[in-house]
C-alpha cells in the first residue's frame, strides 16, 4: 500500500511537468540601459534554450595590459547567475558567439545550457568601447587607423539587434521582480552598503550583544596592488582595522580585470562595528566606465549571517554618537603652524582624527602630541600608519587609539605650501572640513580633560638660550648641573644633503668633548623651506659645566631668510631646558 501511494505521487510530479506551460524570457531594447536585469525560476534541473545577440571583438584579450580591458573582450553581452550563491553559471564570449550580419562588432549565440534546479538572475551590460581598447588591445599605429576608418554609426547600428531570449524556465521575473529579490537579501543582512555614489565614503553601524560568524562579500574595484573602491570594517570602540578589503586578496570579479571580488569568513566577538565603504570618482554601479562586474548591484560590501540558525536578535543597529572634541585644529590653510595645549589628571584613552597630505612614505601636512614638560613626541601622523582618506590618493587620514598617562600635551599641526582646506590642487578628501587634527574623549577620565589657555612658564627651567641667531655667527653660553640631570635639547638650524650650515653643540668644559651635536640625520622639518631643520631631543649629563654653541653660516637667518623661514622662526639656534628638580 505504502509503494502504491509513493508510485502516485511520482506520477503527479511528472504529470505536473508534462502539462505544466513553459515560459520564455526575452530582453529587448538593450541598450536604454548599461545594465539590463531579469530573472527566471526553474523547478528541476534542464537544459534550456539561449538566443543572445550582442557586440564583441574579434579574438580573445591573450594579455592584459589595461585595467579597463575585459579578457573576454565583449561590449555588449549576456550572463547568468545563481541567485543563491550570486555564482556566474553561463556567459556570452568570443568562443562561444560568431560573428553575425553586416556589422564587424555583431556576436550571436545560439544554443543549450544545461542548468540546474534554481532561481537565476539574467543580465546584458552594453559598455561602449573606447578605440584604445577594441580588440583588448593596446596603442598602436592600425588600431588607431582601424578607429579613423571605422563606421561611427557601427555601435548604434549594432544596438538595434541586441536580444536575450531563453526558452524552456518555468516562471519569468522583469527588472523590477529581481530588484524585489535583491533588496530582500540585502535585508537580511547583517549589514549592507550597496548602491553608494562616486567619490563617496557610505558608513553604517551594528553592535552583537554576543560573537557571530560572518560571511563577508564585496566587489570592488582594484588593480595590482591598490584598490580604489573597496571597505573595510572596524571596531567602533578601540578604532582597530578587523577586515579590509586588499587587492591581493581578490579575485576576479567578471568584466574588466579591474572589477574585484572578496568572499571571506570572519568571528567578530561581542561589541560595536562600522563598516565603512570609500569609491572614487568613477565606475561604480551608478556608473561604469567599463565591463561590470558579473553581480553589478552588490558592489559595495555585504556581511551575511555564516550560519542559518543564528539568533537574529544578538544584532542592533549601531549609530556613532557626536562627542565634543577636547582640542580640535581644522580646516588648516597653507603654510600653517598650529598648537593647542590640554591637561590630563589621569591616565585617559584618546582618539586621534588627523587628516593630511602624505606621498611615497612621507608626510607634509600632518599633526603630532608633545609632552610638554619634557618635550618628547607621544604619537605621531606617519605615513604607514595613514590610510586614504578618499579624493586624491595623497590625502591621509589616521583614526586610532591612543593612551596617555596624567599631565599636560601640546597638539601640533603643520602644513607646506600647497593642497591645504578650500584650496586643494587635487581631489579633496571625503571630510574635507577635518583636515587638520582632532582629539575626542575615548574614556570616561579623558572627559575631564582640560584645555589650557596659557602657555607652560618654563623659563626657570631654561639652562641656556641662544636664539635669533643671525648670519656669520658663533654664539656660547654655559651651565653647570651639580648632579646627574636629564635635559631636553631643542634647536632649529639649515641643513640638506645630511650636512648641517647653522647648526648647535654641547662641549663640557672640562674635557672639551663634545656631548651632543646636531646632525642632519637627527632633524625633522621644521616647517617653511625643507633645509630648515629641528632636533628636539633628551639627554642625560653628569654633574659638571658645560657650554652651549650655536654656528651659522652667511645666509638665511632669522634676520636675513632667503627662502621660507620655519614655523618657529624666534626659535632659531638652540635652547636647553633642565627637565629634573
Amino acid at each position: 500500500m505504502r509503494k502504491y501511494f509513493v508510485f502516485l505521487g511520482i506520477l503527479t510530479v511528472v504529470s505536473c511537468r508534462l502539462f505544466a506551460q513553459e515560459e520564455k524570457l526575452v530582453m529587448r531594447n538593450l541598450d536604454d540601459f548599461q545594465v539590463q536585469v531579469a530573472g527566471f525560476v526553474l523547478e528541476d534541473d534542464r537544459t534550456v534554450h539561449i538566443h543572445a545577440v550582442g557586440a564583441g571583438g574579434d579574438k580573445e584579450t591573450k594579455q592584459i595590459r589595461n585595467y579597463q580591458q575585459d579578457r573576454f573582450n565583449m561590449y555588449a553581452y549576456c550572463w547568468i547567475i545563481n541567485s543563491d550563491t550570486r555564482e556566474m553559471v553561463w556567459r556570452m564570449t568570443i568562443d562561444n558567439t560568431e560573428q553575425t550580419g553586416d556589422l564587424r562588432l555583431s556576436r550571436e549565440f545560439n544554443g543549450n545550457v544545461h542548468l540546474d534546479k534554481g532561481t537565476y538572475e539574467v543580465y546584458f551590460a552594453a559598455v561602449k568601447p573606447g578605440w584604445h581598447i577594441l580588440d583588448g588591445g593596446f596603442f598602436s599605429v592600425s588600431k588607431l587607423l582601424k578607429y579613423i576608418f571605422s563606421d561611427e554609426n557601427e555601435w548604434e547600428d549594432s544596438s538595434r539587434d541586441w536580444i536575450v531570449e531563453i526558452d524552456r524556465v518555468d516562471e519569468v521575473y522583469q527588472r523590477r521582480d529581481v530588484k524585489k529579490i535583491l533588496r530582500a537579501k540585502r535585508r537580511n543582512a547583517v549589514l549592507s552598503l550597496t548602491d553608494t555614489d562616486d567619490d563617496h565614503t557610505a558608513k553604517k553601524g551594528f553592535s552583537l550583544s554576543q560573537s557571530l560568524k560572518v560571511k563577508i562579500y564585496g566587489l570592488g574595484e582594484g588593480y595590482k596592488g591598490k584598490m580604489y573602491d573597496y571597505g573595510w570594517i572596524i571596531n567602533a570602540d578601540t578604532r582597530e582595522t578587523v577586515w579590509k578589503m586588499r587587492e591581493n586578496a581578490s579575485e576576479y570579479a567578471g568584466g574588466a580585470v579591474k572589477n574585484r571580488l572578496f568572499r571571506d569568513e570572519i568571528e567578530l566577538p561581542a561589541g560595536n562595528y562600522l563598516v565603512y565603504f570609500r569609491t572614487d570618482a568613477n565606475h561604480s554601479s551608478n556608473a561604469w566606465n567599463a565591463n561590470p562586474p558579473y553581480d553589478p548591484y552588490f558592489w559595495g560590501l555585504t556581511l551575511f549571517p555564516a550560519e542559518e540558525d543564528f539568533e537574529p536578535d544578538i544584532i542592533k543597529e549601531y549609530k556613532e554618537k557626536e562627542i565634543k572634541p577636547i582640542i580640535s585644529i581644522t580646516k588648516v590653510g597653507n603654510d600653517a603652524y598650529i598648537e593647542k595645549v590640554f591637561e590630563l589628571k589621569e591616565k585617559a584613552s584618546l582618539r586621534v582624527y588627523a587628516l593630511g597630505e602624505g606621498m611615497a612614505g612621507d608626510m607634509f601636512d600632518y599633526g603630532w602630541i608633545t609632552n610638554d614638560e619634557t618635550g618628547e613626541t607621544v604619537w605621531k601622523m606617519r605615513y604607514k600608519d595613514t590610510k586614504h582618506a578618499g579624493g586624491a590618493g595623497k590625502n591621509r587620514l589616521v583614526d586610532e587609539i591612543i593612551e596617555l598617562p596624567p599631565g599636560r600635551y601640546v597638539v601640533h599641526y603643520q602644513s607646506d605650501d600647497s593642497h591645504c582646506y578650500d584650496d586643494w590642487n587635487m581631489r579633496r578628501p571625503q571630510n574635507p572640513e577635518k583636515w587638520g587634527i582632532t582629539i575626542y574623549p575615548a574614556s570616561k577620565s579623558a572627559r575631564y580633560a582640560r584645555v589650557v589657555r596659557e602657555p607652560r612658564k618654563d623659563d626657570t627651567q631654561v639652562l641656556a638660550r641662544l636664539t635669533r641667531i643671525g648670519d656669520d655667527e658663533h654664539v656660547r653660553k654655559r651651565f653647570t648641573l651639580k648632579k646627574k640631570s636629564r635635559i631636553r635639547i631643542y634647536c632649529i638650524g639649515e641643513g640638506d644633503w645630511d650636512e648641517m650650515y647653522d647648526y648647535g653643540w654641547i662641549e663640557n668644559v672640562k674635557t672639551g668633548r663634545r656631548v651632543w651635536k646636531m646632525r642632519y640625520s637627527k632633524t625633522v622639518h621644521a616647517g617653511g623651506a625643507k633645509k630648515n631643520r629641528l632636533a628636539d631631543t633628551i639627554i642625560t649629563l653628569k654633574p659638571g659645566t658645560y657650554e652651549v654653541h650655536f654656528k651659522s653660516d652667511d645666509s638665511h637667518s632669522y634676520y636675513d631668510w632667503n627662502d621660507d623661514p620655519p614655523r618657529q622662526p624666534k626659535k632659531w639656534g638652540i635652547t636647553v631646558y633642565k627637565l629634573d628638580n
